[in-house]
């Protein structure tokens, strides 16, 4: 990685994720809105920054001079006006989980991030699974006609997988990436580490997969969990959320090593 006097790195490393392109690690949002796995730090994160977009667009800033210009927002009106203030002067790619409830009014709001990819929130995509896959297409379609490559968001990999990979499935014909829990311990995927890699194996090659959850709310050590994660079938792409400057540059640094491995 080479940095240079201005402050911006050279040399990005992107990956295709379908027609798109995005940095092989994005700036996760789920510490700032304090999220539940967090516990009580959740609740300091969420006060230190949910309410102010400058302090998210600090470390998205932060990220893009690290040479991976990349966020993955849920879309609150706060993070969503942080990535907007960061896309003012930094080439941000951005990637989206709508908000489950009024999902075709958020997906308009959101569309001032000129988004990349945009993933139908797992609340709904579990509920969809569960009694209404067909309901997705309709989804899609909105986020397709604003030009955005559509995903599927999940909290439970390997129930997603299964459903995606049955003969039932009518988004068999859909192209579209995934959203999905990973990591080494088991958490929060729905099943057994050795099956989440059996179902990431036999997964579509249309359906990319972006990892998330990959520290396991902080139980794995960084390097071990994006190794694990990035050796993965089909896992392109991780998101990571972190609330200090140096927590992204030991993460920049581990998935430079681990691309500079990948092609030497």
């Amino acid at each position: 990685m080479n940095e240079r006097s201005d402050g911006e790195v050279d040399n990005l490393t992107e990956v295709d994720f379908g027609p798109t392109a995005l940095p092989r690690l994005l700036c996760g949002t789920s510490p700032f809105m304090g999220a539940g796995q967090f516990g009580l730090a959740g609740q300091e994160w969420y006060r230190r920054f949910f309410n102010h977009p400058d302090r998210m667009s600090e470390m998205f800033v932060h990220f893009c001079r690290l040479g991976y210009p990349g966020v993955h927002v849920t879309g609150y009106p706060t993070v969503v006006e942080a990535a907007r203030l960061t896309k003012e002067s930094h080439d941000l790619k951005v990637a989206i989980s709508l908000l489950p409830e009024n999902w075709k009014t958020n997906l308009e709001d959101t569309l001032v991030l000129d988004p990349e990819v945009v993933f139908v929130h797992g609340a709904m995509t579990d509920r969809f699974l569960d009694r209404r896959l067909e309901d997705l297409k309709s989804c899609f379609q909105a986020i397709r006609a604003a030009d955005a490559f559509p995903g599927l968001a999940t909290h439970d990999t390997c129930n997603t997988l299964r459903v995606l990979q049955s003969d039932e499935n009518p988004l068999q014909d859909e192209a579209f990436g995934l959203l999905l829990p990973v990591n080494s311990i088991g958490y929060s995927v729905g099943g057994s580490t050795t099956e989440m890699e059996q179902l990431l194996q036999s997964l579509d090659v249309r359906n990319p997969v972006m990892g998330m959850k990959v520290l396991a709310a902080g139980k794995l050590p960084p390097l071990e969990a994006l190794e694990y994660a990035f050796g993965l079938p089909r896992v392109r792409i991780v998101t990571v959320g972190v609330t200090e400057r140096w927590q992204a540059a030991q993460l920049t640094e581990i998935v430079d090593s681990i691309q500079s491995a990948s092609v030497s």
